[in-house]
């Protein structure tokens, strides 16, 4: 009996189209950040701050310098300043800590050395001395009126009447609309509730992993998994005072991402390490650290109230969200106050998001 299958009515939907990467991918021929080796390449691991909150008093590495194998060493002297109020400020300073760390796992050096190994036994021996500093580890601690401020110089956008003081809350998003007390009062049932959600990682199964060969020239090539090769490429130059010019990426296969593979946090560690080592550096995170030391999906702290006729689904909608964002500013406010109730249509609303 011969099977002959309907001719689908639609160019693609009910077709089986061809994935362009799909042999390559089951056949195990497609090559990660982390398959890629180069000749005469060393391996580059990051120390991390043990503490959430501290001040960095000193950093030896006299030690770790001196150790078999090993090619270079950094912190955060090896790149140049940057001062609140740079645009890209936070980025800077997350991939290395400058003056402080901000969470346990921040980066505050890294070593390369010609294997694993003893890229990991030089990465003990640096010495770091920590002035340790009250941590604020949930969002009332970080809210509460005594509570230790992370950056001294962040003053809460959209606050009224104007922030006078630092604190932790980096902007506050309103939205309103309509009149919500009488549409409240003309509601056939009001219901309020309250919500928590934790900061949940992505969880993408490939982790962060990146080779940097800089050459004599100055120039460099990075090949990492990444979900913009170009922000790398502009976020690294940044960070590392350079022209872009200087930098090509190449994006390797990616095996997830979502939303977690936008920001940078090894390579322009890679690049300085090769600058200075004159060899190609590898540098790929365990779990423990892209867990530690990687940014999660914001947790959220809601209270909504809604008002509901009966000829209609929505008529009130009154919303108080804080995000969490961790150590740095974030857009979750904003976006979640665009977004909470974009699928309906309702006359009276108030939003406020705080990040």
């Amino acid at each position: 009996m011969t099977v002959t299958e309907p001719k689908p009515s639609y160019k693609y939907v009910g077709t089986r189209p061809v994935r362009h990467d799909g042999l390559e991918k089951v056949t195990g021929r497609a090559r990660f950040a982390a398959d890629l080796n180069m000749s005469g390449q060393i391996h580059g691991i990051v120390v991390r701050s043990p503490h959430a909150h501290a001040r960095i008093v000193s950093i030896d590495t006299s030690e770790a310098e001196a150790m078999p194998g090993v090619k270079a060493v950094i912190t955060g002297d090896d790149f140049p300043a940057v001062e609140p109020g740079h645009r890209q400020y936070d980025m800077c300073i997350n991939v290395i800590a400058r003056d402080k760390v901000l969470y346990e796992g921040h980066a505050v050096a890294a070593v390369a050395a010609s294997t694993r190994d003893q890229a990991q036994a030089a990465a003990a021996a640096v010495k770091v001395t920590y002035e340790v500093l009250p941590a604020v580890l949930t969002i009332e601690a970080a809210m509460a009126p005594d509570a230790p401020v992370l950056h001294a110089h962040m003053m809460t956008a959209g606050a009224d009447p104007p922030a006078e003081q630092p604190s932790n809350i980096s902007n506050v998003t309103r939205f309103s609309s309509g009149e919500l007390d009488s549409g409240f009062a003309q509601a056939d049932l009001v219901i309020e509730r309250e919500f928590t959600t934790q900061p949940v990682h992505q969880g993408y199964i490939e982790p962060h992993a990146c080779v940097a060969d800089t050459g004599q020239d100055g120039h460099t090539t990075i090949w990492c998994s990444s979900q913009g090769h170009f922000n790398v490429r502009s976020s690294t130059a940044t960070l590392l005072g350079w022209e872009t010019t200087r930098i090509r990426v190449i994006p390797a296969e990616i095996g997830g991402g979502f939303g977690g593979k936008t920001t940078i946090y090894l390579e322009p560690l890679a690049v300085a390490l090769s600058a200075k080592a004159g060899r190609p550096v590898k540098m790929v995170m365990t779990r423990d650290e892209v867990f530690r030391a990687t940014g999660p999906a914001p947790g959220t702290q809601l209270r909504i109230k809604l008002g509901v006729k009966s000829d209609v689904f929505f008529f009130d909608w009154e919303s108080y969200v804080i995000y969490t964002n961790g150590a740095y500013a974030g857009p979750g406010g904003l976006l979640g106050a665009m977004t909470v109730f974009e699928s309906y249509k309702i006359p009276n609303f108030e939003i406020e998001a705080l990040d």
